[in-house]
């Protein structure tokens, strides 16, 4: 009888925890709500995508480099297709301490060449980024549909442009009136 008891509850809790435990592991298929500023202290929010299409770069300070080729590269993808938009966001929770923000922000625009184009977003305590899913010394890309979906996130590589991202415009944007 002892067993048997036993028994019903490991799997009373197998059955019922198991749920519970999948759903909270599951990857974020929406985007964060958000609100951040650029360099320029102008702020940007979800409702600046929504309705459009939006290549999204998460980023750090250790992938600056890998970040500019990566948006230099999606940014021809955003002019030939007038329904794509861009926004980079960089992860600064590890910025230098005792650095000022402006200093940052000053030190950050100048290296890179692509935030005059694409806004620049400043994530100074990582919360947008890591929600997304952004590593430090990784440089991701996500494709964000109109209802604000993530439909793709990958780590940047330059074959996956044309191979992945382009075709997956391409198709969002056929379906968008």
């Amino acid at each position: 009888m002892k067993n048997k008891i036993q028994w019903f509850l490991m799997i009373a809790t197998v059955v019922y925890l198991v749920p519970f435990i999948v759903s909270g592991s599951e990857v974020v298929n929406r985007f964060v709500d958000f609100s951040l500023e650029d360099p320029h202290e102008k702020k940007y929010s979800q409702l600046d995508m929504e309705g459009k299409i939006t290549l999204v770069v998460l980023q750090s300070r250790t992938t600056l480099q890998t970040a500019v080729d990566c948006k230099t590269e999606l940014k021809s993808l955003a002019q030939e297709n007038q329904k794509v938009q861009m926004i980079a966001i960089m992860d600064l929770r590890k910025r230098p301490p005792l650095v000022p923000k402006s200093v940052l922000k000053g030190k950050i625009s100048g290296q890179d060449p692509t935030s005059k184009e694409i806004p620049f977003l400043l994530d100074w305590d990582g919360a947008v980024t890591q929600a997304l899913g952004g590593e430090d010394n990784k440089c991701k890309v996500l494709v964000v549909d109109p209802m604000l979906n993530i439909v793709y996130k990958q780590e940047y590589k330059k074959a996956g442009i044309d191979s992945e991202i382009k075709p997956l415009l391409d198709e969002l944007s056929s379906r968008q009136k």
